[in-house]
């Protein structure tokens, strides 16, 4: 490196110098600006010259955090391949989804102003008040997500936190204990878990553990790892767990899904279990030990609540299904659900969970100068640019942007599933009205429940059978006749009336039924739908027309008829029996002589007796005669006029009411599709919101992380040049 690049490096370094200590007075610095404040001024300066407590003990990365959340049922508690920091965490149940966090001094509202900052970078809706001594700040989260507490924690008791989020270090200092309080059935109202760093911590906190929390717990869940259970480590702190403290231990060796089935023994006989009975030998008398898998019990409770799928299942390299297994799960009317109750048996979490609670409940009593400042600058540009890469991350990783998506695409599955359901019920519909058939069901068509009423034995026994019979009757015909049929009017309108009452009855309780049917398929899919008001068949036969069954003319021709024969007979017998009479002699006078005159005389005298004659033959057969007439005219009237009527307004009447039924569901499913589209434009902008306001963010910070992360590189290309030219 030559004296200018030196120089020039050197003036570069101040005024990186100048800019880290600018970047304090601004709103992304997380830290104790006045300690970094000294710090650059320094290099500077160096350039110039918590009811039943069960209590989780393990190694870390055992799986104490992973088996408290397969009893939460979700991803509550942060689950880091790292020991978290010196803090307890208690879980118990409540009402709202809440954290406390516990001091013994007062926390200052500056300091919990730092949370407020992170939850909106965050994307966590909350309210956060304190109690009246302001020891005590209770979080109050908007929405039941599992996924918000536990960034909430894993900003506040992991290791990476100071790195991640150094704003954030004064209130993790200040705090001593967080209090989780979880609406789940996983735990009970009356017990309390508490989640800890690893056994061998050496902290004030695994103080406080074994000389604190422990002698106050009822239960001890000590975690061991299935490929270290008998680690000699365990067993000075068993010891001292045991006697000393009196407390009764669950010995719980985790990731049993990475054993063989025969070494799944508890009795101690051979694998792990074996192992721990010869670690823990004189010092735990009959000792409980359970084998559970944390990790498969937690995935498939998520499963169950569709935390996430079987694809998330597939691509966990630490979950492994056989095969075949697969395959048969796959061929399951419900593989997520399938593959849940698989993993959860696998887990033998179930048995576990079983014990512990009845434990609790029915078992338990109680150059050089160069090169260091631009090491100060590269690291302190990296600390400072550390949380703008996580804000970054956040405000990519917005869950509630994610949240609205997966609403929306929900929505838009609604859509469709009901649009697919409607179809299903309008063919539904057409099958049973039109077909007369559904699912191999058979049912009477419309168009075959009016023929099956109106077929012609039906006409036949329900009307033409009764009328005859009333016409045959006593004196029914004659009163009729001389009523001018009047009474036979009435009488066939009485049984049209019952014949009409019984067609609308049977057919409306059809329709009923139908309704019903398809009422029943809606109801069922869990919808709040009636039909209103659908149209019903109510037949009306109108007026009888005048039944007019006179015989005048046929008196008529029977009088000339018979006269017409009469006389032809009488012209007969006097043209041939009496051509050789003399009526002069007959009468005793003189009598004009007229030809044919027998003929003539007989022939009058007959036409007037075959006249009377044949009036009387036709009064003799009337009556039949006129009871065939009558029911000749009822029948065509019947038949001919008023069937074909009442079928064509049946048939109309019918054709409204299936129109309507469809058009009320389709008119439900409408307003139905309407609310979800006006649901879904009103998610999609909330969410151009949101991608707005993300971007916005995320080109501010952009800018930022890109000036300090440029100040980093320049500083470690000076640092590694300036090596490089002492090195040759």
């Amino acid at each position: 490196m030559g004296i200018k690049e030196h120089q020039e490096n050197r003036t570069w370094a101040f005024e990186a110098l100048d800019y880290l200590e600018s970047f304090i007075s601004d709103s992304e610095f997380e830290g104790e600006s006045q300690l970094i404040r000294n710090q650059i001024n320094g290099k500077r300066n160096e350039l110039k010259d918590g009811k039943y407590r069960v209590v989780f003990l393990g190694e870390f990365n055992v799986g104490k955090t992973t088996l408290i959340n397969a009893f939460l049922g979700d991803t509550y508690l942060p689950m880091v391949l790292e020991e978290c920091t010196a803090k307890v965490t208690h879980v118990l149940k409540g009402e709202n989804l809440q954290l406390i966090l516990r001091s013994q001094n007062p926390i200052h509202p500056e300091t919990i102003q730092v949370l407020r900052e992170f939850f909106n970078y965050a994307g966590i809706e909350a309210q956060i008040e304190p109690d009246s001594s302001q020891n005590y700040w209770v979080v109050k989260y908007t929405y039941h997500y599992p996924q918000d507490l536990n960034r909430t924690l894993n900003a506040i008791i992991t290791l990476s936190a100071d790195e991640e989020f150094p704003k954030l270090k004064k209130l993790r200092e200040e705090v001593e204990e967080v209090i989780a309080l979880i609406p789940e059935s996983g735990i009970e109202e009356d017990v309390a878990f508490v989640d800890s760093p690893g056994v061998h911590s050496i902290t004030e906190t695994h103080r406080k553990i074994t000389e604190e929390i422990i002698p106050n717990c009822h239960l001890v869940v000590c975690l061991l790892d299935s490929q270290n259970a008998g680690n000699e480590h365990n067993r000075d702190f068993i010891s001292k767990l045991v006697k000393e403290r009196q407390r009764k231990v669950f010995f719980v060796i985790n990731k049993c899904d990475q054993l063989n089935p025969e070494e799944i023994d508890p009795a101690g006989r051979k694998g792990p279990a074996k192992d721990l009975f010869r670690c823990i030998e004189g010092i735990v008398e009959d000792p409980e030990i359970f084998f559970v898998s944390a990790l498969y019990a937690l995935s498939a409770f998520q499963l169950k609540r569709n935390s996430i799928t079987v694809e998330d299942i597939d691509k966990n390299e630490k979950i492994h299904i056989p095969y075949n297994m697969r395959l048969q799960l796959e061929n399951t009317p419900n593989p997520a659900e399938a593959m849940a109750d698989y993993l959860l048996q696998r887990s033998k979490f179930q048995d576990f969970r079983e014990r512990l609670f009845n434990y609790l409940y029915h078992e338990n009593k109680e150059g050089a100068v160069l090169t260091s400042v631009c090491r100060f600058i590269r690291d302190t540009a990296l600390k400072f640019a550390k949380p703008i890469e996580v804000k970054i991350k956040l405000a990519q990783q917005n869950p509630k942007l994610e949240r609205l998506k997966k609403e929306r695409q929900h929505l838009q599955n609604l859509i469709e599933e009901y649009s697919k359901f409607l179809n299903y019920l309008l063919n539904k519909i057409n099958d049973i009205t039109v077909l007369g058939k559904t699912n191999g069901e058979k049912y009477n068509s419309y168009p075959a429940l009016i023929e099956k009423h109106f077929s012609r034995q039906t006409i036949e026994n329900e009307i033409f059978k009764p009328i005859k019979e009333w016409l045959c009757t006593g004196d029914n015909l004659k009163i009729a006749r001389k009523n001018k049929y009047l009474p036979l009017q009435e009488q066939l309108g009485l049984i049209l009336d019952r014949f009409l009452a019984k067609v609308d009855s049977d057919i409306n309780n059809t329709l009923s039924n139908y309704e019903s049917l398809i009422l029943d398929e809606i109801k069922s899919r869990g919808f709040e739908f009636e039909f209103k008001n659908l149209p019903r068949v109510s037949s009306n036969r109108g007026a009888i027309v005048a039944i007019d069954a006179s015989l005048a003319l046929s008196y008529f021709l029977f009088f000339i008829v018979g006269g017409i024969l009469g006389g032809l007979t009488g012209a007969i017998i006097g043209e041939g029996f009496l051509s050789t009479f003399s009526w002069a002699d007959f009468l005793n006078m003189a009598v004009p002589d007229y030809p044919h005159l027998s003929a003539i005389l007989l022939g009058s005298i007959g036409g007037v007796l075959g006249s009377i004659i044949g009036i009387l033959s036709r009064a003799l057969g009337g009556d039949e005669i006129r009871r065939e007439k009558l029911i000749e005219k009822i029948t065509a009237y019947i038949e001919k006029t008023l069937v074909v009527g009442l079928k064509q307004k049946l048939t109309d009447t019918m054709s409204s009411h299936r129109e309507e039924l469809i058009s009320q569901i389709k008119n439900y499913f409408d307003s139905i599709n309407i609310k979800l589209h006006d649901q879904i434009q009103k998610i999609l902008t909330e969410e151009e919101h949101l991608e707005k306001v993300q971007q916005e963010i995320i080109m501010r910070l952009e800018g930022k992380l890109k000036n300090l992360q440029t100040i980093a590189n320049k500083a470690n290309e000076i640092i590694e040049t300036t090596l490089k030219t002492v090195k040759y």
